[in-house]
């Protein structure tokens, strides 16, 4: 971590309760040019690129198989937490 000190000539300087807020942005600029702030980008091309997702039968099958095991992974912390419940209803009554 770095830390940066400013000279006085740096600040923006106000009279009373006014601050010239274009000013406090550029100066803002000028202060923000080598932080690793993100710098705003000139666009030349639309902005919305479309991109196809495509998945061989491999990549298909796996994620299928996934689905299902996260499927019968619900169920079975479901049918947990049912038992329970039951378990407490039947002990209570």
């Amino acid at each position: 971590m770095k830390t940066m000190y400013y000279k006085t000539s740096n600040f923006i300087q106000h009279s009373g309760n006014v601050v010239d807020l274009g000013e406090f942005r550029r100066r803002l600029d000028l202060a923000q040019q080598d932080s690793l702030a993100r710098q705003p980008e000139e666009v030349s091309e639309p902005v919305f690129r479309p991109v196809v997702l495509t998945m061989d039968e491999e990549a298909r099958r796996r994620a299928r198989w996934e689905r299902r095991a996260w499927t019968l992974d619900a169920c079975a912390s479901l049918a947990v937490v049912f038992m329970t419940l039951a378990f407490v209803l039947w002990i209570v009554w």
